[in-house]
């Protein structure tokens, strides 16, 4: 496990009400101020880091997010994988304009996504990015004849203007004579920088997965079954979800329904997303084996107990799923499980529910802490056979082993 960062700067109204917060790359402790190189990569970071790892809403207490995008990700759709309710799409002021860039910026228009400028300074070969613009940025370090010039634009054609890097309360004048809506800089806070533990993705996973989307014949089947061997991606797929179509009625039972959802477009720019990021290289934390052993136990025990194995996959990913548990204490972990779209049936069972899913989870748990006497419980209660869950237990012992050898074989 390790710490993942990246801040976020208020944006307020002219009232100090805040509207929503800009998103920035940060990469280590202590140093709040960016040291990207590449600006994809740090797009990808944020987006991972503050979107995917934790509860957004803990980060943005339901209030916008603005979050910088360049012109290859504004091609790609990448900003669609968050919900237009929540983001605000920043475009760099080095993006440059071209046919399939403000083609792309078009269509997300047309899906509702609110655009903004960045540090913008109106000239006529960015015209089409302002027409489009709701928002307009004006960087106060610049010269004041250039922000007015861009201030008398954004008013003819009725732009929101933003201040950006509003440092002194004669800055604040200065924004609200210009007709400024809303500020953000240092003169109300500097950007604070955010922290959260995260796993990063196995990257035999991630290759795999890689290779598998860009094949002639891409299968949903075989890359769920390959996404399904990764707790850290299970998780953050099920977060994407979320944010897409974070709806009471949208519970997920197997990976493969998750990803029917999401659709293949979007399949491929998550993977796109998720591989700018550093990808662990080493061998695969011990954290993630034991969730995948307990996924195929949970598989395996549906096998021999009647009746459960049409259930065999929401078993599965309940035993995924169940190592948050144990990493979190219980508060944590029922504000994590409100925000992944998983059934009731995963939910319950983890939190102790009675039950065919409850029953089979503890019956893991009791394998693990040698508690015979309550196997043997379990086994009388559904008519199951003792000795065949052993041989689930040996087969599953038998598939970590080789699962360990084929990860460092591929990582070698």
């Amino acid at each position: 496990m390790e710490s993942v960062f990246f801040a976020r700067q208020p944006i307020l109204d002219i009232n100090n009400n805040t509207y929503g917060y800009e998103l920035l790359y940060r990469n280590q402790p202590g140093v709040n101020a960016y040291t990207g190189e590449s600006g994809d990569a740090s797009t990808a970071d944020v987006i991972n880091n503050a979107f995917f790892v934790d509860n957004i809403n803990s980060v943005l207490d339901n209030k916008k997010a603005f979050v910088n995008f360049t012109g290859n990700l504004i091609r790609r759709g990448v900003p669609k994988m968050i919900s237009n309710k929540t983001l605000v799409v920043e475009l760099l002021e080095s993006v440059i304009e071209d046919d399939d860039t403000i083609r792309g910026c078009k269509e997300l228009k047309d899906l509702g996504y609110m655009l903004a400028l960045d540090d913008y300074e109106y000239n006529d070969s960015t015209k089409h990015f302002f027409e489009l613009a709701d928002i307009v940025k004006l960087d106060f370090h610049t010269p004041r004849e250039i922000i007015e010039k861009t201030a008398e634009m954004c008013i003819r054609a009725g732009k929101t203007m933003l201040a950006e890097k509003v440092e002194t309360q004669l800055d604040v004048e200065y924004a609200k004579r210009l007709g400024c809506k809303y500020m953000q800089g240092y003169f109300f806070a500097k950007p604070l920088l955010m922290s959260h533990k995260s796993y990063t993705p196995m990257a035999k996973t991630f290759l795999h997965i890689l290779g598998l989307v860009y094949s002639p014949e891409p299968d949903y089947e075989e890359i769920a079954a390959i996404i399904s061997t990764d707790v850290v991606l299970t998780i953050r797929l099920l977060r994407l979800i979320n944010l897409m179509y974070g709806t009471p009625d949208n519970k997920i039972s197997e990976i493969h329904q998750a990803l029917v959802m999401l659709g293949f477009d979007k399949l491929k720019e998550w993977i796109y997303l998720v591989g700018l990021q550093r990808l662990q290289k080493d061998t695969p934390d011990e954290l993630i084996r034991f969730a995948l052993f307990r996924a195929k136990f949970c598989e395996g025990i549906s096998k021999v107990v009647p009746g459960a194995y049409i259930h065999r996959k929401e078993l599965y990913l309940m035993g995924l799923m169940s190592v948050v548990a144990g990493t979190t204490n219980e508060r944590d972990v029922a504000n994590v499980m409100s925000q992944l779209p998983v059934t009731d049936e995963i939910k319950n069972a983890l939190f102790g529910a009675e039950g065919l899913y409850g029953d089979i989870f503890r019956l893991v748990v009791c394998y693990e802490h040698a508690q015979w006497d309550k196997v043997e419980e379990f086994t009388r209660k559904y008519k199951a056979d003792s000795q065949l869950i052993a041989n689930e237990y040996v087969k599953c012992v038998k598939f970590m082993q080789q699962f360990y050898i084929n990860n460092t074989e591929r990582l070698r």
